[in-house]
């Protein structure tokens, strides 16, 4: 049995929901369970509609709303042929606009946004994409039903970031998803969507469907996760950056975990964590190129020398450096510190510290404002705005005697404001100046990966140099 989860862009209109249809019927005989994301900037759309209501914009949020409904309505078009499966699309698409209309006018009446009413707002783009592929698949011949996540996907009521519930998720999950699989049955259900006990919907942060599949394999102890985007696997580097990155085989769940936390997009990072747990391998695919090999990230051990498979970047990184006014103990410093960042719900990308002092690299969406007058009771804070993190990831590179050497020859010239090695096997970070990161990538990309074979679905841990 397999999971698939198919992202925005493999569902962003009807011949793209065609080509899922197909993908997904090659693969029958291993009895996949479906995973929706909404489709291409629907979730975008959705939240600013949210935000124009909040600020008294009702007529614009209608707009934009009336604008994604109408793809909807496009969509099922083209890809549904039964008049009576259109008609059933049609009407459920038209009822969810006039929730969404009642949603914007009690939010421009209140002209509050809670996280509670946005994830209200989020949980359309996910039902109707996932409804219409159901309905392609069965126009296509598939006995396939949809399951809605209200029925399983139980979280807590952190709202825009919850949580699963891994028990109760796994109990409801297994009685309903196991006679269907038994049947010959395709089950299709919603990524990042999820619901409290109290039955109120919630969804598990931006980008969260494939963590929502790794936690319905886990449920399911799937046989593997598939997740299925726009490009050819995991790169050596972001392809908007570098104009010919090459295809990463194989990656450990720690290397693949290092790569999506420090900014590579192709997986959410939460993702390994259900699969780490039941050890059931993810397997990232191109839906517009479904005969590549792909990307594996599996337990792997370790290749016989260190090998760098890719660089991540993250940016709009706020790095604090905080000294304690008074001789704290260290622990007790460090204690009242990420007390602070844990009420704030800040999570630091790097941390560095010396005897008493400390540094931070947080994300700027945080905060930052009221993070720093908590921590200024506790000591002196400095602020550096417009940062980066630039990440190198790969296998054993703790252990190269020449790779620092190498790293530091490229960013020579940068302003380094943190340097992380050695806390984790797998990478190594600085921070620099945010207006310098993407060049940086350029060229240390061409530093590490130019020797190799121009070739995109080369096999990296069998070409890449070692340090």
């Amino acid at each position: 049995m397999i999971v698939m989860k198919f992202g925005g862009t493999s569902t962003q209109d009807s011949a793209a929901i065609s080509n899922v249809v197909s993908i997904i019927r090659a693969r029958l005989h291993k009895r996949p369970f479906i995973v929706i994301s909404a489709i291409a900037k629907a979730t975008n759309i959705l939240e600013n509609a949210g935000k124009l209501a909040s600020e008294g914009q009702g007529d614009e949020a209608l707009r934009l709303l009336r604008g994604l409904i109408d793809r909807h309505l496009s969509i099922i078009e083209g890809c549904t042929n039964e008049e009576r499966r259109r008609t059933l699309l049609r009407d459920l698409i038209e009822s969810s606009f006039c929730e969404l209309e009642a949603l914007v006018g009690g939010v421009s009446i209140l002209r509050e946004l809670t996280p509670r009413t946005l994830d209200a707002f989020y949980c359309y783009g996910e039902i109707l994409s996932s409804r219409i592929v159901a309905a392609a698949l069965q126009d296509g011949g598939v006995d396939a039903q949809w399951i809605d996540t209200n029925q399983f996907m139980v979280t807590d009521d952190n709202f825009t970031r919850a949580l699963p519930l891994a028990e109760s998720v796994e109990k409801r999950l297994t009685a309903i998803a196991e006679p269907l699989l038994q049947r010959g049955v395709v089950p299709v259900t919603q990524g990042f969507i999820g619901v409290t006990t109290s039955g109120r919907r919630t969804t598990m942060g931006r980008e969260s469907s494939d963590y929502s599949a790794a936690v319905i394999g886990a449920a399911l102890n799937a046989d593997e996760i598939q997740i299925w985007t726009d490009v050819d696997g995991v790169l050596t580097a972001d392809p908007r950056v570098v104009s010919s990155p090459m295809k990463v085989k194989q990656l450990s769940f720690e290397e693949a975990y290092e790569l999506s936390f420090f900014g590579a997009k192709v997986l959410h990072p939460n993702t390994m964590l259900p699969a780490i747990e039941k050890n059931i391998p993810i397997h990232v695919y191109n839906s517009r190129f479904p005969g590549g090999s792909g990307t594996s990230v599996a337990a792997k051990s370790a290749p016989p020398t260190p090998i760098v498979k890719s660089i991540a970047y993250k940016r709009n990184v706020v790095l604090l450096n905080v000294t304690p006014k008074a001789r704290f103990g260290q622990y007790v410093f460090w204690e009242h510190v990420y007390s602070i960042l844990t009420r704030h719900g800040a999570v630091s990308s790097l941390t560095c510290t010396s005897e008493y002092s400390i540094a931070i690299a947080l994300d700027a969406k945080n905060n930052i404002e009221a993070i720093v007058h908590e921590l200024s009771s506790l000591g002196y804070v400095s602020v550096q705005e417009d940062r980066a993190i630039l990440c190198l990831v790969g296998s054993m590179l703790k252990d190269s005697r020449t790779l620092l050497t190498r790293f530091f020859n490229v960013v020579a010239g940068e302003n380094v404001d943190m340097l992380s090695f050695g806390a984790s096997a797998s990478s190594i970070s600085i921070i620099i100046d945010d207006e310098r990161v993407l060049d940086a990538v350029k060229t240390l990309h061409e530093e590490l990966f130019a020797s190799l074979p121009d070739n995109e679905l080369f096999e990296l841990l069998e070409y890449a140099p070692a340090f």
